[in-house]
C-alpha cells in the first residue's frame, strides 16, 4: 500500500512539474525514468539504402545543364514527380531518393554546389520520422543544408513535411511528430530569410491528415496530388524566371 502511494505521489509531482515548466506528463516521465522509455532508438543508415547507393551514383554520372533554375531536393515523394513537365520547364534537375533521409540530403549538397543553380526546393524529414530519428536532429540537419546551400548564393525554398492518411500505420505518431517538425522549419524558413510553401491545405483534411483521395498508400502521393504540389510552388519558381534556360 505505502508502495503505490509513493508510485502515486511521485507521477502527481511529475504532472505538475509537467504542468508548470510546459512539458508534456509522458516527455517529463521520460526525462526522470529513462529506463521507462518507450521510444525506438532509430538504427537506420542512409548508406543501407539501395536507392541511395544507385541513384547518388547515377546523379554523380550525368550530365547536367550549368546552373539550371532548379533542383527538386528530397526522398520519394520528390523522386515520383517528373518536375520538368510540373513546372514546365525543362531545366529542372530532380535529385529526390526513394527512401532517403536528411542526413542522406547533406552528403548530396556538393554536386548541387557544382551545378551551381539559381533555386533549390527542398523537402525532407518523413523517412527521418519514420524511423524515430529525434525531430531535433531533423531540424539540425535541415539548417546545415539550407545555411550552406544560402552561403554559396543559392536560392533555398522550405517545402513543410507532408503527414500522412489515417491509414498509415502509427500515424497518430508520426504525424505529431511532422508537426513539430514543420513548426521548426517555419521558423529556420524565418531566421534564414528563405521561402516556407506550407503544402498542408492543398494536401490535408481539417484533421491535419493526407487526405485519403490525394494517396494510395497512406504516405505517396497521386497525379492529384502533385497537381496541387507544383501549383503551390509556381509561385516561388516564378520569381527567378523559370522561363530563362528555355
Amino acid at each position: 500500500m505505502k508502495k503505490a502511494l509513493l508510485i502515486l505521489s511521485v507521477v502527481i509531482n511529475i504532472v505538475l512539474l509537467a504542468l508548470l515548466f510546459g512539458r508534456k506528463p509522458l516527455d517529463l516521465i521520460e526525462d526522470v525514468f529513462p529506463a521507462m522509455s518507450s521510444k525506438p532508438v532509430t538504427t537506420f543508415q542512409y548508406t543501407k539504402n539501395s536507392n541511395y547507393v544507385r541513384l547518388n551514383s547515377l546523379f554523380h554520372t550525368y550530365q547536367y545543364p550549368k546552373s539550371p533554375n532548379a533542383v527538386m531536393l528530397g526522398d520519394s515523394m520528390t523522386h515520383f514527380g517528373d518536375w520538368r513537365i510540373l513546372m514546365n520547364d525543362s531545366s529542372i534537375v530532380n535529385f529526390g531518393i526513394p527512401g532517403d533521409t536528411t542526413e542522406g540530403f547533406l552528403t548530396r549538397l556538393d554536386l548541387i554546389l557544382e551545378l551551381e543553380p539559381k533555386q533549390v526546393f527542398v523537402m525532407g524529414g518523413i523517412n527521418d520520422i519514420r524511423h524515430f530519428t529525434p525531430v531535433s536532429k531533423i531540424t539540425e540537419n535541415m539548417t546545415t543544408i539550407v545555411t550552406t546551400l544560402r552561403k554559396n548564393n543559392i536560392d533555398v525554398v522550405i517545402q513543410s513535411t507532408v503527414p500522412v492518411a489515417p491509414k498509415y500505420s502509427d500515424s497518430v505518431r508520426v504525424n505529431r511528430e511532422v508537426e513539430a517538425l514543420n513548426r521548426n522549419l517555419k521558423q529556420l524558413a524565418e531566421s534564414v530569410d528563405a521561402d516556407f510553401v506550407d503544402l498542408r491545405p492543398v494536401l490535408t483534411n481539417d484533421q491535419g491528415y493526407l487526405q485519403n483521395r490525394l494517396t494510395y498508400d497512406g504516405l505517396h502521393l497521386v497525379g492529384g496530388g502533385y497537381l496541387r504540389w507544383s501549383d503551390a510552388l509556381k509561385p516561388y519558381a516564378e520569381k527567378i524566371d523559370v522561363t530563362e534556360n528555355k
